[in-house]
């Protein structure tokens, strides 16, 4: 490759704080104690390992707030596996989960045991949540505001589901993957999007949200609160400033990197080319760098794919039942190998890539070198170096 492949280095953009956070969170906390009242119950909805989320921060802020009253931790955790030692280090903090671990509760989405049924959303979406929330007087949900390829942003309502849902109701939803609207920073039109709202306006209790917007070095830009879907909507708003980046066209070939903790397995490095659709030529060669530090994750799209001889027989088969969380993930790829090759390079064995219908390379190099091949020499190419806080987005300015 030569410098005049390159069309650029895309970056996060450089956000200044947009208050005094710490002040705010302050507020928040002045705020909260006003929503919790005489509430002896508490119910704290935290996001698991896979997101940057400050919980340690906020939980401290809160601390004056929920002294003296019954309050449990619920990680939400939707279809990920426990938190190990280290990752409840890395969600709660060392000091606070050494004192409160007795009160925290994981999500189990298969266990029907933990679950209550509140109804069926306009998308025929049954709606199962944890049982927690009916053990509570009053419920408080912590979040941060990312890019999300499919759902528009994290956060707010997907605390909810896919947070503390059921497996059935998350692969429901999740299913709808492939409908017009479905996209990154997409809300309106979006039925992923609209769906989880209307199954977290069936929550039966009040709900105080606190939802965060950082940049990349998880510095604290924003934060908003009060209800759930204000301070969502909000918080999004603010989100779009740190995570666009402007470009004027398009390349043939995009190499994105990802980054802790977006680089945490294979089922998670699907944003990477999501994210990266925007920027991408058809044809075009997408190259993801990902150090699946803990391998594969969720194999169901895997099992998907292997009853498949090529891509598109996961769309032709049509969508997949609930039982089975992962036609989504396939299905949405099928889409993107329309047009785009799918290059990887990854700290995992080259039949769990080649399964997917992507091509495993050993270096970051042996991959482009082989993309510039396959497209030409003259094929143009953008490094994302930071690709989990990268949204390109097309412009004519």
């Amino acid at each position: 490759m030569t410098d005049r492949n390159l069309l650029g280095v895309l970056t996060p953009r450089e956000c200044p704080p947009f208050h005094d956070t710490g002040a705010e969170l302050e507020r928040a906390a002045r705020e909260c104690a006003a929503f919790l009242g005489t509430a002896q119950r508490v119910l704290v909805l935290v996001n698991d390992y896979t997101r940057p989320t400050p919980n340690g921060a906020v939980l401290a802020a809160l601390e004056p707030a929920l002294a003296g009253r019954d309050v449990r931790y619920l990680v939400c955790l939707g279809t990920h596996r426990p938190p190990r030692e280290d990752e409840y280090q890395a969600v709660f903090g060392a000091g606070f989960i050494e004192q409160h671990r007795p009160d925290v509760v994981n999500h189990d989405c298969r266990d029907s045991s933990r679950l209550f049924f509140l109804g069926r959303t306009r998308f025929g979406t049954d709606v199962w949540f944890n049982r927690e929330l009916l053990w509570a007087d009053r419920v408080i949900t912590v979040n941060s505001i990312e890019p999300h390829y499919f759902a528009g942003f994290t956060g707010g309502r997907k605390g909810f589901l896919p947070g503390i849902a059921a497996q059935s109701t998350i692969a429901h939803n999740h299913n709808m993957v492939t409908a017009a609207g479905s996209a990154v920073f997409a809300l309106e039109g979006n039925p992923v999007h609209e769906d989880m709202t209307e199954a977290a306006q069936m929550v039966p209790r009040p709900v105080f949200s606190i939802q965060l917007v950082q940049a990349q070095d998880h510095r604290l830009l924003a934060l908003h609160f009060g209800d759930l879907f204000a301070s969502f909507a909000a918080a999004t708003r603010h989100a779009c400033q740190v995570f666009a980046v402007p470009v004027r066209q398009p390349a043939d070939v995009v190499v994105s990197v990802l980054q802790p903790p977006y680089d945490i397995n294979f089922y998670q490095a699907q944003r990477a080319v999501e994210f990266a659709r925007p920027a991408l030529r058809s044809p075009s060669v997408h190259i993801t760098v990902t150090a699946c530090r803990d391998g594969i994750g969720n194999d169901g799209f895997l099992r998907v794919f292997a009853g498949c001889t090529t891509p598109s027989d996961v769309l032709a088969r049509g969508r997949n039942d609930d039982t089975l969380l992962g036609w989504h993930k396939s299905a949405r790829l099928a889409q993107i190998m329309a047009s785009t090759e799918l290059y990887v390079v990854a700290g995992i064995d080259n039949a769990a890539v080649r399964g997917a219908f992507m091509t495993p390379f050993p270096t970051v190099q042996d991959a482009l070198d082989t993309a510039l091949r396959r497209l030409g020499p003259d094929a143009s190419v953008y490094f994302i170096p930071d690709a989990g806080a990268v949204v390109p987005v097309l412009t004519r300015a």
